[in-house]
């Protein structure tokens, strides 16, 4: 049996979520999303790490993956407002990037 925090999330998940925060701050996103990989592995309803892992992909660049894991965060919480107006903002700047003139 693994123990659980307060939050009902295993212990060992929320280390690997906080480890990620830590290093995503000191830039290395890439890192960061296999941390938190793995913690959604051990705790496939830790709706913060699925968010954490919408801000890496969209600091990246990477918006339509970051939208997928915004909505796997609403699947499971429909009341996480971050998620909410993070998957917003990046469908906006989608939808700015798809109006900017193509350059040949």
């Amino acid at each position: 049996m693994k123990p659980y925090g307060l939050s009902g999330i295993p212990i060992e998940a929320q280390s690997l979520y906080h480890r990620a925060l830590d290093i995503k701050d000191i830039g290395k996103k890439e890192d960061a999303l296999k941390y938190l990989k793995m913690a959604v592995m051990i705790s496939p309803r830790f709706c913060n790490a699925y968010n954490a892992m919408g801000n890496c992909l969209d600091e990246m660049g990477q918006y339509y993956e970051a939208i997928q894991k915004y909505e796997k965060v609403l699947e499971l919480n429909p009341f996480h407002m971050e998620a909410r107006f993070k998957r917003d903002m990046v469908r906006e700047k989608i939808r700015m990037n798809e109006d900017l003139p193509r350059e040949v």
